[in-house]
This record gives structure tokens, sequence and C-alpha cells, in this order.
């Protein structure tokens, strides 16, 4: 590997790990188990203050499921969806506070 594959490979691992995608799961899993990692993860950072204790409790387990090789097999895609759910309600409330106060 020359210097510039390496760049772009740290510069792709740092980004899956701040979308929380541990790079050694990579190829373990679906489409939508790496997005509905992503949503939960950018959910819980950025509309936390906007979640139900109930939804950010499944963020929350969801996303230590996923971390688990032994769990991450085993996450439905009704439970990925289920996530996706609930970051798009968080979006939309974010969306309507910040057009209250406009």
């Amino acid at each position: 590997m020359n210097n510039t594959d390496i760049k772009q490979r740290n510069q792709t691992d740092k980004w899956l790990k701040q979308n929380g995608i541990n790079v050694a799961h990579i190829y373990v899993g679906t489409a939508e188990l790496f997005q509905a990692t992503k949503l939960a993860t950018t959910t819980l950072r950025d509309f936390g203050r906007l979640l139900q204790q109930g939804q950010a409790n499944t963020l929350n387990d969801f996303l230590k499921s996923a971390r688990s090789g032994k769990t991450r097999s085993k996450i439905t895609q009704g439970q990925c969806y289920k996530v996706m759910n609930i970051a798009k309600q968080a979006q939309r409330r974010s969306a309507k506070f910040s057009k209250s106060y406009k």
C-alpha cells in the first residue's frame, strides 16, 4: 500500500467509527443494519434531547447488540426499521422545533 491508500483507508475507518460502525464487522450484516447503526448513532448524538426515554433505550440497546459479534447476526430487519423510524421521528421533531423558533 502506498501513502494515498493508507490515508484513504484511515479516513474511511474514521468515518465508519464516527457513524458507529466497527471496521471489524464491516462484512457482517445487511445494508439496513449499517443504515440503522449510523442513524442510531447520529440520532443519539444530535437529537438525544428530543427522544423519549423508551426511544433512547431502544437505540442504545440496538447499538449494544450491533457491537457484539454474537448478537449482531441475530438483529432482524424489523429491529432495523424500528430504529430508522425512531430516527425519522427525532428528525421531524427537530425540524418542527427549529421552524417554530424562526
